[in-house]
């Protein structure tokens, strides 16, 4: 199954860089950017499971990644599969420290 892809509008309760709004609504994944535009995951939450905020760090996005969500972001276009490929690396990469079940449910790995 594909990952669906929004960016969901930014407010005070959710203090992060950008939040996107993934499967139709029934997870909200929270990222920061450093000074470099790297990417890193602050927070997320999933339908039926709660809100995640990891305890240890997540690793952050190579400069590669980081630029091209960044652009997926900017221009609003999620069609491209290497947006779709990103955050499943991603989330793989973090598995161990978000919610390895969580992430199966929702298909994001």
């Amino acid at each position: 199954m594909s990952i669906a892809i929004e960016t969901y509008p930014m407010m005070p309760t959710r203090p992060c860089s950008f939040c996107l709004c993934l499967q139709g609504g029934s997870v909200f994944a929270d990222f920061n950017t450093d000074d470099s535009g790297i990417v890193s995951l602050r927070r997320i939450s999933f339908d039926g499971f709660g809100c995640c905020e990891p305890k240890e760090s997540t690793t952050k996005m190579n400069a590669e990644a980081s630029r091209s969500l960044l652009n997926s972001i900017a221009s609003g276009d999620f069609e491209a599969l290497q947006v779709e490929d990103i955050l499943r690396k991603y989330f793989r990469e973090n598995a161990d420290v978000i919610w390895s079940d969580a992430l199966t449910e929702h298909e994001l790995l």
